[in-house]
């Protein structure tokens, strides 16, 4: 990869370090990452009681990232390394994602702050691009409460807590991974006991001591194939807040995807099992592509069911939210690197509970949606 000068004392201090382990046949330090830029219409309505009031009707979008990776493999075939995930922008999460890894003939363990084993997403149905999805990309078009059908989320709240993770080798198409996380609130050096003397903290509403379990299958014959994938994340311990209808959690989440020559179809869904009574979720959807060439185009779609108090909503007497989202998009690969993408999409909400979800009385929000993007991966 290409080495990149990054006006600042401490990345030239990284790159130093670099060139000293490229001189002496250690470590060697490769930079990395991506830009995407994204310019996006949302049209819905602006009326006083609705979403989208004192919402834009456009505006750009651009997700970056700047990955340092550090890689060698020693003489007995063990190969060691670590890497840092910097956000391209100022963010309240400025460093993505930091680990070490150790990966041989035995597999592959990864310590640090990472996603667990849903949150990695093995396998995910065809029809998205780089920018757009009827999941959760950030370039979500609509202005609903609810903002993502997601289908990648771990058991252990957000950010990525310090933890590890094993992935077996591969038997005969079978891949296991493993994760456990101490404490959901052990991210970064803020945080009690991630840099500093003591364990973490875990004051109420929080997670502790989460196993993650995740399954793959990938088989590839003449000319089609089949990605599988299925598994769990478990919070043992949680912190419950007082009067607070909350408490443990678990995720489940499966996936399968078959491909034909340029054709890819594919379906998932995953299963919150949300502490607290009546507060669990689901959200299901698939997708299809064809390919030929440089061009690919696809649709997908999603449907969320959210009950009770999820998603910070107050109490949804005697209902539930409900989420769907429809795109039909195209890509073009223009280059090594170079991706050009477009989508049109369509986003509709209901709530047919007693509880009201914004400032007025929305229980109903369609939205259309057009955006174009591209990234960049250096």
């Amino acid at each position: 990869m290409k080495r990149l000068i990054l006006g600042s004392t401490a990345l030239v201090g990284v790159a130093s370090l670099a060139n000293a382990a490229h001189a002496s046949d250690g470590i060697k330090l490769d930079v990395g990452g991506f830009f995407q830029t994204v310019y996006q219409g949302v049209f819905d309505d602006k009326g006083s009681d609705d979403f989208g009031n004192h919402r834009n009707y456009d505006r750009f979008l651009h997700n970056a990232e700047v990955h340092f990776k550090g890689e060698t493999t020693l003489d007995n075939g063990l190969t060691v390394g670590a890497q840092i995930e910097l956000e391209g922008e100022n963010a309240a999460d400025q460093i993505d994602k930091s680990f070490v890894y150790w990966s041989g003939g035995f597999g592959k363990v990864q310590i640090g702050s990472q996603d667990s084993v849903i949150g990695a997403c093995p396998v995910f149905p065809p029809g998205a691009t780089a920018n757009f999805s009827a999941f959760s990309p950030a370039s979500w078009g609509s202005n609903d409460p609810i903002g993502s059908n997601s289908v990648c989320t771990d058991a252990v709240g957000p950010g990525n807590s310090q933890s590890i993770k094993y992935t077996t080798p591969n038997f005969a198409g079978f891949q296991l991974a493993l994760a456990y996380t101490p404490s959901g609130n052990a991210e970064d050096y803020t945080q009690v006991g991630v840099n500093s003397a003591g364990t973490p903290s875990n004051p109420d509403g929080t997670p502790h001591h989460i196993f993650g379990a995740y399954v793959t299958y990938s088989y590839a014959g003449d000319g089609w194939g089949v990605d599988w994938g299925g598994g769990g994340d478990w919070q043992a311990a949680f912190n419950s807040t007082g009067g607070v209808n909350d408490g443990r959690s678990a995720d489940y989440q499966t996936a399968l995807n078959v491909t034909f020559g340029g054709f890819a179809v594919g379906g998932i869904m995953e299963y919150y099992d949300t502490g607290g009574s009546g507060n669990n979720a689901w959200v299901a959807g698939g997708g299809a592509s064809y390919g030929v060439d440089a061009w690919t185009v696809g649709v997908q779609g999603s449907h969320g069911h959210f009950n009770g108090t999820g998603y910070g909503f107050a109490a949804d007497t005697n209902g539930s939210r409900n989420l769907s989202r429809v795109i039909a998009t195209g890509s073009y690969q223009m280059g090594p690197g170079v991706l050009l993408d477009a989508e049109v999409g369509y986003t509709w909400f209901h709530d047919n509970g007693d509880a009201t979800s914004a400032a007025g009385n929305d229980s109903s929000y369609h939205a259309v949606d057009v955006g174009i993007g591209s990234k960049f991966t250096f």
